[in-house]
């Protein structure tokens, strides 16, 4: 095993020391002037596996190996990171290397940008407990008390609530409380996103890429939205329309028949509360956690 491990992180050690070139040849001329703008709208979403070139099945199980390899693996594997400008974020103080090592290699196909000079904030948090690859080591699912929400943030919860529901990605401006919204298929799939629109990011004026003090707020994960409206139906004194909702989660396309029978019932206007109040919580907790780390 230990002759294997030492190559793979010779393997490792080769990429950290001749990273890959970038993904695109030359910015068009409008962008020349703004390289990081030019990554950041020329450079596709790609897996880890394939930028490195070294596919998860080499890595392998932590359950396997002794501390110190998974530690030695780890550090070739963040060497790596640090060639491509990638930065792991959310690591865990505590986790154990075992575990650490697993949960890195769990995401090994997730798929990132390759910025060279912008660089990228790579986090492996999933942000519920059940599905996080740092397991109980992370504090994803801690509670969020709303009574610690800064106050002077008050104002923007509700409007960027509304546009996160629409699945628009956020930036907002800690100190200005200035927000911008970008329709999340820009950012993953730019080029499907300019063939249905004819729109391309770089011909937007965003102005969030020179503002200090940044606090980003993506639009809510399938499965954050599944569990507020299983927790809707479980809260229904209805027990008809609740045991036809909670089917409706159980089988295919839940979320198209969940919202078809909330449509067709006398509770539209309670779900639309409910789920209101429930993606502003979402928004409070984002801006409560992005402004601590600023």
């Amino acid at each position: 095993m230990q002759k294997y491990i030492n190559q793979l992180i010779e393997d490792l050690t080769q990429v950290a020391q001749n990273p890959p070139p970038p993904s695109y040849i030359e910015a068009p001329p409008h962008l020349e002037s703004d390289p990081k703008i030019a990554e950041l709208a020329l450079t596709p979403f790609k897996p880890i596996s394939e930028i490195v070139g070294i596919e998860e099945n080499a890595f392998p199980s932590g359950f396997n190996m002794n501390t110190q390899q998974c530690q030695d693996i780890i550090d070739a594997i963040l060497k790596v990171f640090e060639a491509l400008n990638i930065e792991l974020i959310d690591q865990p103080e505590d986790i154990p290397p075992e575990l650490l090592y697993e949960a890195i290699i769990s995401c090994w196909d997730q798929e990132v940008q390759y910025l060279p000079t912008a660089g990228m904030d790579l986090e492996l948090c999933s942000g519920d407990q059940i599905d996080c690859p740092y397991g109980e080591y992370c504090s994803c699912n801690e509670e969020f008390d709303e009574e610690e929400f800064p106050e002077q943030f008050n104002s923007v919860v509700t409007p960027i609530a509304e546009w996160i529901d629409l699945d628009m990605y956020c930036m907002l401006n800690a100190k200005t409380l200035e927000f911008e919204y970008i329709p999340i298929m820009m950012l993953q799939d730019p080029e499907e996103y300019k063939l249905i629109t004819g729109e391309t990011k770089e011909g937007m004026d965003f102005k969030y890429k020179n503002w200090k003090g940044l606090i980003e707020i993506a639009p809510l994960e399938p499965h954050e939205s599944f569990e507020i409206m299983e927790e809707f139906a479980l809260e229904l004194d209805d027990v008809k329309l609740q045991d036809e909702l909670l089917t409706a989660l159980r089988n295919r396309k839940p979320f198209k028949h969940f919202n078809q029978l909330i449509e067709h019932s006398a509770f539209q206007e309670q779900w639309f509360g409910f789920k209101k109040k429930q993606v502003e919580h979402h928004v409070k907790k984002k801006i409560f956690v992005g402004y601590t780390m600023l």
